[in-house]
């Protein structure tokens, strides 16, 4: 089994490719990767050398067309501009097939912000990517602007009048055309922890986790790569979604304290958990 991963490779950090790579490969599938920018270290950190690959994914494209190859998904992270998701855009296109899965990671921002490579242009192509997706897995501020909607207002709400919004945008988003959406890291105050809100052919569930309230790098990565897999790999969308959580909460728990948070997750030991 094959998956083409279009996102980034960053030396340190844990995150994007790094992470597509390992826990696919952990779970017998391979990763095929497209860089769309290699970074000494992810954007967390306080310095780092970034090199910008813009131009390479319609080239991956030809070639890869030349080669017939085909995969049982493809996986799209971080985008540094609203040109490469249009590239994405168009790999995707050209390699979607009706038995293979499409899962677009639609990285745009967090904590009710956008990252500095966030535009409208982007926003309008990913919303596109999403279009043509299987599986989307934002988080709360990236469901809030695909669905149109202001961080401000909806960021405030809590508990059930919260769930009842997400459930509500995710519909919008894709959920209401048969689109798997899980929405990751929703603050789970009644249980101390995070929650990930589950959307399967209508179908919806809050799959809870522990947390020890530090926000690490590369936990959406690891969770979609993990969410991709288990899904090739027959598992419902709740299944896939346990197990992901279950697997970064354990790596949360064997990371020292004196790690700085921009390094990640100590996950290495735990990809047992996602061998077959």
């Amino acid at each position: 089994m094959k998956v083409a991963g279009i996102n980034d490779l960053s030396g340190f950090g844990k995150c994007s490719l790094v992470a597509d790579m390992t826990v696919l490969s952990a779970m017998g599938i391979q990763c095929c990767p497209i860089p769309t920018a290699v970074l000494s270290a992810q954007t967390g950190y306080p310095s780092f050398y970034s090199k910008d690959l813009t131009g390479i994914i319609p080239e991956y494209t030809r070639e890869w067309e030349k080669q017939a190859e085909n995969f049982d998904g493809i996986i799209t992270g971080f985008m540094m501009s609203s040109v490469q998701a249009r590239n994405s855009l168009e790999f995707i296109k050209k390699f979607k097939t009706d038995s293979n899965k499409v899962l677009v990671d639609p990285v745009m921002g967090d904590d009710g912000r956008t990252y500095k490579n966030f535009s409208n242009e982007l926003l309008e192509t990913i919303r596109e990517m999403v279009k043509e997706a299987d599986m989307i897995t934002p988080n709360l501020t990236e469901l809030i602007l695909l669905a149109g909607e202001k961080p401000e207002k909806v960021m405030k709400l809590q508990g059930a009048e919260l769930l009842d919004e997400i459930f509500k945008l995710s519909m919008a988003v894709g959920g209401d055309r048969g689109k798997t959406v899980a929405v990751t890291g929703i603050p789970d105050q009644e249980n101390g922890g995070v929650g990930n809100f589950i959307l399967e052919n209508g179908q919806k569930k809050i799959i809870h986790s522990g947390s020890n309230g530090v926000h690490y790098s590369g936990t959406g990565d690891l969770f979609a790569a993990v969410f991709l897999g288990a899904s090739i790999l027959g598992k419902s969308a709740f299944e896939a979604a346990d197990l992901a959580s279950r697997f970064i909460y354990a790596s949360v728990m064997d990371t020292p304290g004196d790690i700085s948070p921009n390094a990640g997750v100590e996950y290495e030991k735990n990809l047992k958990m996602l061998m077959v």
